[in-house]
């Protein structure tokens, strides 16, 4: 099985997965700038990317339009050509209105789908929509070929799966029975009408009509109405993007903590993916504790004793501190077993599956010294 340095050489689309806060963004601009700077031409896609991490990069704000990172960064980063290392903002907005544009040539038509707030509400804050705008721009920029490599960091969420289940989850959405029970055209006009949302069957549609007005009603029905032409464009691009994920271009990485929560998730997202056939690259372990060095307060007062600093120090002080010390090192020590623990019964369970550890580092990482540093961790 590759490593992480060898899929960010090799493959063309790396998927980074994971909850939020375990440095899934800093992951993913770290592979980019590795793949840059060994040869390859890279865009890192990112939701919500962390303003210290566009700032650090020098691409301020990023925006819906792939920006170069400057060349002093690159150098800084060790890539050697200046047009070579991208970044981008997904905009899930831009990525349903494109999709739509394809499908919709009635510029009227496009304006009132639009402008509908049940279109607004579905493409905003339906479960699932974030990760599936996700995926639509993935595989707008994976099938133009513009770039060696795309590097997409996911939504953060409580569960990685929900990245991989979201075309399923739109698809089986626009697809229901009861939304197609809807959109059947009405048997005395031959085409769809309010008249069905207004029938003695759909008892919950009218009482919802007295609770919040019949505009929701109005509003559903129109968007109902425009919604039949691109439906068929939804269900057609979620399966285009279904194989492109499956594809032996692609590779997921698991970004996670070394933590019992994490491991678990780690464990059941790996048992999915393998049910579904789709290899997984490799986990990413973030911020894993080293082991302390001295945990006994006799050996630290002793090595505090040895500093010349402390030379003028009364002894009773430095061991007041050595036992202090001692303390703090005996919970990192059992920290550091800890992790050590989680870390070997996830590479028992799923064995062949390379885990990468990138070890804690002391500060955020804010600069591009650390994410250069990041980066050969990853390619070990």
């Amino acid at each position: 099985m590759p490593r992480v340095g060898e899929l960010a050489r090799d493959k063309k689309v790396l998927v980074c997965v994971g909850p939020g806060g375990v440095g899934k963004t800093t992951t993913a601009a770290a592979l980019g700038a590795l793949a840059a700077r060994n040869g390859r031409k890279t865009l890192v896609c990112t939701i919500d990317p962390a303003p210290r991490l566009a700032d650090a990069l020098g691409v301020g704000v990023l925006g819906p339009e792939a920006r170069a990172v400057p060349p002093e960064a690159c150098r800084t980063l060790g890539i050697d050509a200046d047009d070579r290392y991208f970044a981008v903002r997904l905009d899930t907005a831009r990525a349903f209105a494109t999709l739509v544009q394809e499908q919709v040539a009635d510029a009227d038509m496009r304006r009132r789908i639009f402008a509908n707030p049940i279109y607004r509400e579905i493409t905003t804050t339906l479960t699932g929509s974030q990760e599936y705008a996700a995926t639509l721009a993935l595989y707008e920029l994976a099938t133009h070929g513009q770039y060696d490599l795309i590097v997409l960091d996911t939504p953060p969420t409580a569960n990685a799966l929900d990245f991989l289940d979201a075309p399923k989850r739109i698809e089986a959405a626009v697809s229901s029975p009861a939304l197609q029970w809807l959109m059947r055209p009405s048997e005395a006009s031959g085409r769809f009408s309010l008249q069905r949302l207004r029938a003695g069957g759909a008892l919950v549609l009218r009482r919802l009509g007295k609770l919040v007005g019949s505009q929701v009603l109005d509003d559903i029905g129109a968007f109902l109405v425009d919604f039949q032409v691109v439906l068929a464009g939804f269900l057609k691009r979620a399966a285009e993007i279904d194989r492109l994920l499956r594809g032996p271009d692609v590779s997921f990485l698991l970004v996670l903590a070394p933590e019992v929560a994490a491991v678990d998730e780690a464990m059941y997202f790996h048992g999915r993916l393998h049910e579904a056939r789709i290899p997984l690259g490799g986990f990413v372990a973030n911020r894993v504790h080293a082991a302390p060095g001295l945990s006994d307060a006799t050996g630290l007062a002793a090595a505090l004793r040895a500093r010349p600093e402390t030379r003028d120090v009364p002894a009773a002080a430095l061991d007041d501190v050595a036992v202090r010390l001692a303390g703090l090192a005996r919970d990192a020590s059992a920290l550091h077993a800890s992790e050590r623990r989680e870390l070997a019964r996830l590479a028992s369970s799923a064995p062949g599956i390379p885990v990468t550890e990138v070890p804690h580092l002391d500060h955020d990482v804010d600069g591009l010294g650390e994410l250069r540093t990041i980066g050969g961790w990853l390619e070990r």
